[in-house]
């Protein structure tokens, strides 16, 4: 990750194979073999979990925060519930940090490139005894945006932001205690869409040119997590607990980047705040030492406790102003979401060479709100009975009343068989159930606000996986899967018209997603290595009526962001020099087939044309592998494509070209 420069989870895309990673006003979005998210409001929950070190991170703009001293990073495909409950229909991303040592280390890297970017990150290890060690570490990413507006005012897509970890690892041999500490703050202009016109109709920087808007978008976001893992060692048993809280207190102004022409001849622009509180225990039980059975058995509790202020207006072109502005949507409310299961799975080894897996999870969700709902334009008053607008400053509207409940249950299982048939090679296949949990819509889709809260059903999936995972040869690796997933209830949330008003509404729908995917590494000597992946993939709604008045039939229409072909070749070369230093040669291409962005209010598909993204990389270490010094450029066709589409005919676009220089020396 480190020389491949991943510093947010974005460039996931550019690394795993069929994962996408999108963004709108509400977050980050990952897309894995077409499974997402489509309601990131706080009401809803996300399709791919997200967690750091055990900890889910449920709300998408927690997502976005810089990665900084990570291990490692964990794609897991295909639901995921038998461990990781809730949310895992599509599977899971672990993010894994590193943990204090044993050993004094200390390191640290800038980089410097266009669009005036630095970024530096730097870490110390300390080892205070032989049970304490410590670690401290914090990076700084600093980045002008990439999105012009035609006004001349400051770019979009910015990055500014700041984070620090001190954690400490207490080790008693048959015990060990870890606790962290994490903070952080994310500034800048924030998250912007691009008109589609120019993102189809233009290539180059001319992609990137969005339209100004008088009101100033700015970040103001900043959050304090705690986390701690037990382990203790019992006899033959491990005891494991996992603990967090975390806090998110975002302020973030927006402003669109649309043709105000195309909404009214109106500026959209709002102000939201927030107070996010989330608490997580998990405890464990499994085997201490290694036998004929491995087995785990757990519980966990979860809860998210959302505080909001969601204040959207528009104002006249020709008066844009607080004071003539008119109220587009205003939530004001307190979403609670709870979480519990019990879980256990194993897995028994017939033979040296069959070993077969089951896993069951019983889990409980709900989801409750409380709180006012103002759809607009409308007469809505404020706290003091006044207008919701005029005056100079933000007046929140008061609508009516938003109370929404969900609950559900459900058990979900796994069976599994792995088949060793050859040294370091080995076939498996697996059937595993998913669910994420269901919600509620502010009203219902036929009667109108006068019904009150709704609520829509949980999802449900059935997926089937077989595979070979192996080293056919000792300097091959080769890893290959089909999957098949029955999505019987699949969530698609998008505006509707009901009555006049237009909100987010979520249906469930069945789909059915299947596909190839393949991934090879091959060092083909002692300085050459090739990477290759390969994946084909398809999918079609079953049956589903989309639009604003949800009368056009997309059944047998493709899904989103599910292109039928992928691909991609590496090759790195590694040089000898005369002091003893390596020079490292990267040059890199990932091609993507076209895939459908839809306009869920529209009720057009909108294609993103096949393209490619290509890396070059050229890597100096000295002899003692201290010091490093890296130029690169990254998406050399300086080229974006469209990830999510916005309701307002704008889309949110991957990165342009970056080139530069890193540096780094570690002790």
């Amino acid at each position: 990750m480190k020389d491949r420069g991943v510093v947010s989870v974005s460039q996931l895309t550019d690394v795993a194979p069929s994962v996408i990673v999108g963004r709108d006003s509400f977050g980050v979005n990952v897309n894995i073999r077409g499974v997402t998210t489509t309601d990131q409001t706080s009401k809803g929950e996300q399709g791919i979990a997200f967690n750091i070190d055990g900890i889910t991170i449920g709300r998408p703009m927690e997502v976005g925060a810089a990665l900084f001293d990570v291990a490692r990073i964990e794609v897991l495909r295909g639901p995921q519930g038998t461990l990781y409950g809730k949310s895992t229909t599509g599977g899971a991303v672990n993010v894994i940090t590193n943990r204090p040592g044993k050993e004094f280390a200390a390191a640290a890297n800038v980089e410097f490139g266009n669009y005036d970017t630095v970024r530096g990150d730097a870490v110390i290890n300390l080892p205070v005894t032989e049970v304490v060690a410590l670690r401290f570490a914090g990076s700084a990413n600093r980045r002008d945006g990439f999105l012009e507006p035609s006004d001349g005012s400051t770019p979009r897509n910015d990055q500014h932001d700041t984070s620090g970890r001190a954690s400490v690892l207490l080790d008693f041999g048959d015990t060990t205690l870890y606790a962290a500490a994490t903070a952080g703050s994310i500034g800048g202009i924030g998250f912007a869409t691009v008109p589609l016109v120019n993102v189809q109709g233009h290539s180059g920087s001319s992609q990137r040119v969005v339209f100004g808007n008088p009101f100033t978008a700015k970040l103001d976001d900043h959050y304090a997590n705690f986390n701690a893992e037990l382990n203790a060692d019992l006899g033959p048993v491990r005891l494991t607990y996992v603990g967090a809280h975390l806090a998110y207190s975002p302020d973030e102004q927006t402003s669109g980047t649309q043709d105000p022409a195309a909404n009214g001849n109106q500026y959209a622009w709002g102000h939201y705040t927030g107070d996010w509180k989330t608490d997580s225990h998990e405890l464990r039980l499994s085997n201490a030492s290694e036998g004929a059975l491995t087995w785990v058995l757990g519980a966990n509790w979860n809860k998210e406790n959302i505080h909001e202020d969601d204040h959207r207006f528009n104002a006249p072109v020709a008066t844009p102003t607080i004071a003539a502005s008119l109220n587009g949507i205003d939530p004001l409310n307190n979403t609670v979401h709870t979480s519990k299961g019990v879980f256990s799975q194993a897995t028994y080894a017939l033979s040296s060479a069959l070993h077969l897996t089951a896993g069951l999870r019983w889990s409980e969700d709900s989801v409750r709100r409380r709180g006012t709902f103002a759809p607009g334009p409308g007469p809505w008053p404020n706290a003091a009975g006044q207008p919701c607008t005029g005056g100079a400053v933000i007046t929140p509207c008061i609508g009516f009343p938003n109370n929404g409940d969900q609950s559900a249950s459900k058990v979900t299982y796994r069976l599994g068989a792995e088949w060793f048939f050859a040294p370091r090679q080995m076939l498996y296949a697996y059937v595993a159930s998913g669910y994420k949990a269901g919600g509620f819509n502010d009203f219902d889709l036929v009667l109108g606000p006068a019904s009150g809260p709704v609520p829509y059903e949980p999802e449900e999936l059935i997926a089937y996986e077989a595979g070979y995972k192996g080293r056919p040869l000792s300097n091959l690796e080769w890893n290959s899967s089909v999957y098949f997933y029955d999505y019987k209830k699949m969530q698609i949330s998008s505006l509707v018209n009901v009555g006049g008003a237009f909100v987010l509404a979520t249906q469930t729908v069945r789909t059915r997603i299947y596909g190839w995917e393949n991934e090879l590494k091959w060092r083909i000597s002692k300085s050459d290595r090739i990477n290759a992946t390969l994946t084909t993939a398809k999918s079609r709604y079953v049956h589903y009526m989309a639009g604003l008045n949800r009368d056009v039939d997309w059944s047998g229409d493709s899904l989103d962001k599910t292109p039928s072909f992928t691909a991609a070749l590496s090759w790195q070369h590694d040089w000898t020099l005369a002091n003893g230093g390596t020079l490292s040669g990267y040059v890199g291409s990932r091609y993507s087939s076209s895939y459908d962005v839809s306009d869920f209010v529209g009720a057009v598909h909108l294609k993103q044309d096949s393209f490619t993204r290509s890396d070059l990389r050229l890597t100096y270490t000295d002899a003692s592998g201290k010091y490093f010094m890296q130029l690169f450029a990254r998406s050399l066709e300086d080229e974006v494509q469209i990830v999510n589409l916005a309701d307002s005919g704008t889309a949110a676009v991957t990165e342009p070209r970056f080139f530069g220089v890193r540096t780094g020396v570690k002790l």
